[in-house]
């Protein structure tokens, strides 16, 4: 009963520890701004112990309180944040290469094409990117997320499969959801319809 009563403690990041002991704050986690480690609980206990035991010699090269030293915090913090920029760059290319071939698996599949013509798009991507990205300064960049966009013919069958199950699961969600619902049927012999 007793642990009951007890009050759950919570720490939060201090922004002087960014200057005294190269600690800062990213995304919710107290992170080292010299090794990148990261400390469990964001204690001024833990934070000095990994500072004086894994950095014990950075106090003589930047001393406390120095304009060196914060100089030095300065540049580590804007190396970090572009670091992390770099590592989100990446993810939001992948996810653009990703969209774009499940936009080229849908045309496929609307004009019931077969699943290798994903590769022939492909090279007709890059060749018309060719001849009409010439000149702009950021054609390389254009060409290499062109080139990384998934089109060979296994990668095109699984987006149109992963498109046929989402629109099946959502007219089952639908049906669900209402009271009732109707069928129209119509059979014919012709063999034209």
């Amino acid at each position: 009963m007793a642990s009951a009563n007890k009050k759950q403690r919570t720490y939060n990041f201090n922004s002087e520890w960014e200057e005294d002991y190269f600690f800062s704050d990213q995304k919710g986690k107290t992170t080292c701004l010299l090794c990148n480690a990261t400390v469990s609980v964001s204690k001024k206990s833990n934070v000095e112990r990994h500072f004086n035991t894994v950095h014990s010699d950075v106090d003589k090269n930047f001393p406390p309180k120095s304009s060196m030293r914060k100089e030095k915090v300065k540049q580590l913090k804007s190396q970090l944040l572009a670091q992390q920029s770099l590592f989100v760059k990446k993810i939001e290319q992948n996810e653009a290469a990703t969209i774009a071939s499940f936009c080229v698996a849908k045309v496929l599949a609307k004009h019931k094409k077969p699943y290798q013509d994903g590769e022939i798009m492909k090279q007709a991507f890059i060749e018309a990117g060719e001849a009409v990205f010439e000149g702009f300064k950021n054609k390389t960049e254009i060409m290499a997320a062109i080139k990384s966009i998934p089109l060979a013919a296994n990668t095109v069958m699984r987006r149109v499969d992963s498109m046929s199950s989402d629109i099946e699961s959502q007219l089952k969600a639908d049906l669900q959801e209402c009271c009732f619902f109707s069928l129209q049927l119509d059979e014919s012999t012709d063999v034209v319809d």
